[in-house]
């Protein structure tokens, strides 16, 4: 297994190019990568753009909107990171992930200053304590078997909603700290997947897109995804996922869907 996801190849003033690893490859295509990955490497350029613009350490990334403009290949990508706005009591950088001179993905990452309103917040709860069940182990394609499952409601594969706990086994990048925002993008774009309402054999319902909001910084390693997915007759769905980290809720996740029968043969 390799030590993480990516590996930097080169970084130019304006553009960073890495190496996509097998760890990277969704279900669909081994040739193509899960949308955890990405996102997770467009986030953590989004915090090193930021850094590097402002100087600053007191903005954390809290809201993530994802387009997929077309599939990520696992191999080499190219991210170019442009800070839109860098204000006091917040920022927006946008990064844009292509392959082959071809777009591929577009990232908007929100930054918000921290600031101490423990006076109006909600008292504190007794940390939550992650389940010792055993591992699922039925996720074996390279971005499923790079996270340590636990499921607390329903299992993979199995139609209808659910929910597990998550955490990943890998760096998004060698060296680097897996931060909040980054760790929550690379589980969330699993909602669709473990609350799967279709057959995986008979239909596809790729995501065209991923929006992230926290309403706080992340506290440890794991993520507890709660999903579900609402089909439509109209040939998209919806799948909401409600995140919670060991300190209680933590924030949301949507993802449109665009559902289609399989190709005969398939």
């Amino acid at each position: 297994m390799d030590d993480s996801y990516f590996t930097l190849i080169d970084a130019a003033e304006a553009t960073r190019r890495y190496l996509a690893g097998p760890a990277t490859s969704g279900p669909w295509d081994e040739r193509l990568q899960h949308g955890g990955p990405p996102n997770a490497l467009a986030v953590t350029v989004a915090e090193r753009a930021i850094r590097d613009e402002t100087g600053r350490a007191d903005l954390v990334a809290l809201r993530l909107a994802a387009d997929f403009v077309g599939p990520v290949p696992v191999g080499e990508i190219e991210l170019r990171a442009r800070v839109v706005r860098a204000a006091r009591s917040a920022a927006l950088v946008e990064v844009e992930t292509s392959a082959g001179g071809r777009r591929c993905l577009v990232t908007r990452v929100w930054f918000v200053r921290l600031a101490d309103t423990a006076a109006i917040a909600p008292p504190a709860v007794d940390p939550i304590e992650v389940p010792d069940i055993p591992p699922s182990s039925d996720l074996t394609f390279g971005y499923g078997a790079s996270l340590e499952w636990r499921f607390v409601k329903n299992r993979m594969w199995v139609p209808g909603p659910a929910a597990a706990w998550v955490r990943p086994t890998l760096a998004v990048l060698d060296g680097v700290p897996l931060s909040g925002l980054a760790r929550v993008a690379l589980i969330a774009d699993s909602g669709s997947g473990i609350s799967a309402e279709l057959d995986w054999r008979q239909w596809s319902f790729l995501n065209v897109d991923l929006d992230v909001h926290l309403a706080r910084p992340v506290q440890g390693e794991w993520i507890l995804m709660d999903a579900a997915t609402q089909l439509a007759a109209s040939g998209s769905a919806l799948a909401r996922s409600t995140l919670s980290d060991v300190c209680g809720p933590l924030g949301a996740g949507l993802q449109t869907l665009v559902v289609a029968p399989m190709a005969t043969g398939q």
